[in-house]
Order: C-alpha cells, then structure tokens, then sequence
C-alpha cells in the first residue's frame, strides 16, 4: 500500500497554507498529491490531474479517523471503521459506515501557485 507522504515537513506533519498560497505548482506532478494544512488546523489533500487540481478534508465525516490515499487502489481509507471514498468522485462513499462524502476544499491555480479558492 502506497500512502501519501509528499507535502509533508520533515517531522510528518502536513505543509500549512499560508496566505492561501498552498504550494508551487511545479512542485507537484501531474498524477501526485500533496497534503496541507487548512488554517482551522484540519489536514488536507490536494490532487493534480491533467485538467487541474482539487483538494479535500482527510478528516473522514463517520467518526473523526484521518484518511490515508491508497495510490494503486485510487481510494482514500479510513483506518477506523474501512471507509472508503473516491476523490476522483467528488469525495464519493465506495464503502461505509460513513454516509457522507469527504468534504472538499476549493483550490486553484493562480499563477505558478495552488491556491485556497
């Protein structure tokens, strides 16, 4: 299982937006993700794609667990009860408990920048 891990600082924890600049786009490759910090403190997790790039709350909306990106299956888990959603989907339920998709977050690009929207 491959989780993600690129955006994060060297001691784990998630790269904080700071004045809605989240980070270069030429950090980030097509196909790769990158986590984040929103200011309310709630981690993040953004996409590229070819057409542009999107980003939810990792906070899973059944009971709090933080969920991890499974590259190879293209879902993103949560380790406390196995729900599972597509963030290609909109954040999608694939599998329960949970009811609810991951809530998105708005970002785009402005300039060389991936920014809060």
């Amino acid at each position: 299982m491959a989780l993600v891990g690129a955006g994060t600082t060297l001691f784990g924890t998630p790269a904080l937006a700071a004045n809605h600049q989240i980070v270069k786009l030429s950090k980030i490759k097509v196909g790769g993700t990158y986590a984040f910090q929103l200011s309310n403190g709630a981690p993040a997790l953004l996409f590229r794609t070819k057409t542009g790039v999107f980003a939810y709350q990792t906070i899973c909306p059944h009971q709090g667990g933080l969920t991890k990106y499974l590259a190879p299956r293209k879902l993103m888990v949560c380790p406390v009860h196995n729900a599972s959603f597509d963030p290609f989907k909109k954040g999608a339920v694939v599998a329960g408990p949970a009811t609810s998709p991951l809530p998105s977050v708005k970002v785009a690009i402005k300039g060389a920048w991936i920014i809060l929207a």
